[in-house]
């Protein structure tokens, strides 16, 4: 895939616009995209990237990343540098069905590795996964891990480089989520009180300081929020208003390889106009 972007070089930014671009190419290969008739692009090449293996558990999170840089013709192209990345992906939270992208990213730059003689590069252990170590500003992951290679054949300036990208499949562990709440008939003013449990299977990492969140307006992803403790346990609360008709509990796990859980409440506004 040949690529121009109004940017001198790629970033982190444009790794991110360029993901967006390639949504579906699992690896992209080699489509071109015409160039302005007043700049014309350099001699075309194909980037090719691919995975081993294609999906991830959690206990295997690791990938060793591969592919290829040619011209046109196939010849393979020596000492290409080709830089790396990784997203991370998550859901856009978007109830009100608006035309803007339906995917939230975690971007890190993986650095550069160059071809060998046959046009060929590697990047082993790569992890399919969060690097951070608190909870992701994004609570709907997709548990997918994307991976981008790019390579810029020519003038650092004139804007064109050739792209690819795979996705990761991340199989996550289910985890659980009890409740009870105060009442199930609120009204402005009173307040909603949640109390419940989070699990998940033992030997996957301490429950303890899981987000959970409820929602009571369907235009806000949450309106409160609490933590658990070293057993799982949480209660959150949230002030009534008169408008709120949307009554959804949901858990958000730190790590990507652990899936959080969502539940319905039975909760009715009788609130009187």
């Amino acid at each position: 895939m040949r690529l121009r972007i109004p940017a001198a070089r790629l970033t982190a930014t444009a790794a991110l616009a360029l993901a967006t671009i390639a949504v579906g190419t699992a690896p992209a290969h080699g489509a071109d995209t015409p160039g302005t008739p007043s700049d014309p692009p350099p001699g075309d090449f194909t980037v090719t990237l691919s995975t081993t293996p294609t999906a991830t558990d959690y206990a295997h999170r690791t990938v060793d990343l591969t592919g290829t840089v040619t011209r046109a013709d196939g010849t393979p192209v020596a000492e290409a540098p080709v830089k790396l990345g990784k997203d991370v992906l998550y859901n856009t939270w978007n109830p009100w069905g608006d035309p803007i992208d339906p995917t939230e990213r975690e971007h890190l730059d993986l650095g550069t590795v160059r071809t060998d003689d046959k046009g060929q590069f590697t990047l082993p252990s790569v992890r399919a996964d969060r690097w951070q170590d608190k909870g992701s500003l994004f609570l709907a992951p997709r548990h997918q891990v994307e991976f981008q290679a790019s390579y810029d054949p020519g003038d650092p300036d004139d804007n064109y480089f050739f792209y690819a990208s795979t996705r990761v499949r991340v199989q996550p562990v289910a985890s659980a989520l009890t409740y009870k709440v105060n009442k199930t008939k609120v009204r402005a003013g009173d307040t909603l009180v949640v109390k419940g449990k989070v699990t998940w299977p033992t030997g996957h990492g301490p429950v303890a300081g899981t987000r959970v969140l409820l929602r009571t307006y369907f235009e806000s992803e949450y309106n409160a929020q609490t933590t658990t403790d070293a057993r799982g346990n949480f209660t959150v609360r949230a002030k009534i208003r008169g408008y709120d008709k949307e009554f959804v509990l949901f858990s958000a796990p730190k790590d990507y390889y652990v899936a959080g859980a969502s539940k319905d409440l039975p909760v009715k506004n009788v609130t009187t106009p």
